[in-house]
Formats: C-alpha cells, sequence, structure tokens
C-alpha cells in the first residue's frame, strides 16, 4: 500500500440530509465523496460548494464548517491521518469514475459485516481510492499523443509494432512520437510496449492450457527465445521458472 493511512472515522451518509459542522481547524485528512445532493463546507471565509460526482480532500490544519439546506445527500466521509502527506488537490471534480464506485461498493460490502473490526480492510480501500485519483490527475495532464500511442499499443499487442507505424498514424515523426512519450509516462514507447508485453503474459502464464511459445507468439514474441531473456530481465525469473512458481503456491 502506497499510503501508510490511519482510519479514524468513515460514514456512508444515503438517506439523511448532511448534518451541519461548526468552524474548527480539523487535525487529520478528511475526503468526503458526494454520489448525490450536494454539500456546502467554508474554508476559512471562502466558500466550497461539493456536488454530486465530486469529492473534496481536506488536509490537516483546515479550518472548515458545514452548513445543511435540509436536503438528502448521499455521501462517504473519511477522516485518517497519514504518515506522508496526500499530494492531491482540494476540490476533485469528476472524480466519481466507474472504478470508484466499485471501491465504495465494496466498502459497503465490508461495512455489513458487523462482527468484526474493518479498519483495516477499509484504510486498504482508502489507499485505493486516493491510488485512483492520482492516477486520474496524471492520465488528464498526459498528452493527447500519448493517449494515442498508449490506445494504440494496448490494442496491438500481438501485433509488431515499430516507431514508423506510430509515426504513419499520429501524423507525428518518430523521434517526436518517443520524446513526447517519454516525458509524459517516463520510459521510451519501445520499453513501455516490453513492460506491457510482460505484464500481459505474466496473466497469461497463470492459464495452463497455453504452453509457453503460445504465450509469447500472442503477445508478439515471434522468437521465444527473446521473450525468455526478455521476461526473465524483468521479473527475475524464467517464463518456466515464474509459472512453477506462482501454481506452486495456489
Amino acid at each position: 500500500m502506497k499510503y501508510n493511512l490511519h482510519l479514524l472515522y468513515t460514514r456512508h451518509n444515503k438517506t439523511a440530509p448532511p448534518n451541519a459542522i461548526e468552524a474548527r481547524p480539523i487535525a487529520y485528512y478528511e475526503l468526503t465523496l458526494v454520489f448525490k445532493g450536494t454539500l456546502y463546507y467554508s474554508i476559512g471565509d471562502t466558500p466550497l460548494t461539493i456536488s454530486a460526482g465530486e469529492a473534496v480532500l481536506l488536509p490537516p490544519g483546515t479550518l472548515r464548517s458545514r452548513t445543511t439546506d435540509g436536503e438528502i445527500a448521499n455521501y462517504l466521509s473519511f477522516n485518517f491521518t497519514a504518515a506522508e502527506p496526500v499530494e492531491l488537490p482540494m476540490h476533485l471534480f469528476g472524480s466519481l469514475d466507474s472504478d470508484v464506485r466499485l471501491v465504495v461498493a465494496a466498502f459497503d460490502e465490508i461495512e455489513q459485516n458487523t462482527l468484526s473490526d474493518n479498519r483495516k480492510k477499509t484504510a486498504y480501500l482508502l489507499a485505493c481510492l486516493l491510488a485512483l485519483f492520482e492516477d486520474k490527475i496524471k492520465n488528464e495532464a498526459i498528452s493527447p499523443l500519448t493517449k494515442q500511442i498508449v490506445e494504440y499499443v494496448n490494442k496491438h499487442l500481438g501485433e509488431k509494432i515499430t516507431l514508423a507505424e506510430i509515426s504513419r498514424l499520429t501524423f507525428f515523426s518518430p523521434v517526436y512520437c518517443d520524446t513526447v512519450f517519454k516525458r509524459d509516462m517516463g520510459k521510451s514507447i519501445i520499453d513501455y510496449v516490453l513492460a506491457r508485453r510482460i505484464s500481459e503474459a505474466k496473466k497469461r502464464l497463470l492459464e495452463d492450457t497455453l504452453s509457453l511459445p503460445a504465450v509469447a507468439l500472442e503477445l508478439g514474441f515471434a522468437d521465444y527465445n527473446y521473450f525468455a531473456r526478455v521476461f526473465k530481465k524483468r521479473t527475475g525469473y524464467t517464463p518456466t521458472a515464474y509459472r512453477k512458481m506462482i501454481f506452486s503456491k495456489m
């Protein structure tokens, strides 16, 4: 888990108006996700309205208050501390996508188990939510060219992928494509292709129905020996050893 979190309090309000909160500084992080209705905050003297589909993350030391209009709101709140700073914007717009809602559904399912202390499990789900918000912000900063290249690579993993073909599809030079991609993703296009192929290979090695050469061929490696060398360099295992290791733990 990236964040070392300590969960203090959590509440999923679904059928009641939000409660009003008097102005006071908080000594913890407060993350609130709004699914329906509206929450009206004041941060110091500045009004902050959080509408459905948005979230708010308040860091420790924030002077916050909240009023209510008496309308029912569906929102999920977490109060927590973190060993390292959580570097996210205060107001998270359009954040509640399908992945976030799946995590929230898991939270609701876990919270129904009233016979055990769920705080550790919930802390993992909270860390997952923070990671999803981070990924969303990073994706928004990625250039359209890089997004186009990523989409192309993911759709053609089993085929030959060259910078020349990417250049032809994007109408930019191979050097420019690779420069922009590396700036956005931290690695070259070819390195990204190999990383994606090895990641997919690890998944397919879990399927005992596929031979190792078949896995390599499906992921664009015409030469099995080359696939085996790349796989070992990136995982520390040969494909055969990796499959044996995985199945020995099942």
